[in-house]
């Protein structure tokens, strides 16, 4: 089943195959490489937000761990809705987990032991 697999270091001559053929998308952010912030809005004004999310790097060679917050404000200054930005930094990488029994309970930002405070995950 296509819809329980992520193809990820989707770019922009990729991602319309895999959505097509009902696969998930990751977007691995890099710096300078690969797929830049910039370069994820692109495709997601390209694409639309359907079965896509948006990762960092944190391996060989330059890593960027701020690099989706990078792409949120990016998102941002291009204009597009909150609605959209959480669904590709949030909603869809949730909904694709919970394809998994063990994150189906998953429902709600991880809470800090100490406060009981949403911490933002991933958003």
């Amino acid at each position: 089943d296509p819809g329980r697999v992520c193809i990820d270091h989707v770019e922009e001559h990729t991602v319309r195959l895999a959505l097509d053929n009902g696969f998930w998308c990751g977007m691995t952010l890099y710096p300078v490489t690969k797929c830049t912030p910039e370069r994820a809005v692109d495709i997601i004004e390209m694409v639309g937000g359907e079965r896509i999310m948006a990762n960092s790097a944190g391996d060989w060679g330059k890593s960027n761990p701020l690099a989706v917050p990078e792409m949120i404000q990016e998102m941002k200054r291009r204009g597009h809705d909150e609605s959209l930005i959480r669904k590709v930094v949030y909603e869809n990488p949730l909904n694709f987990w919970r394809q998994c029994s063990r994150w189906q309970e998953w429902d709600t930002p991880a809470t800090t032991t100490t406060e009981k405070k949403p911490v933002a995950a991933g958003y």
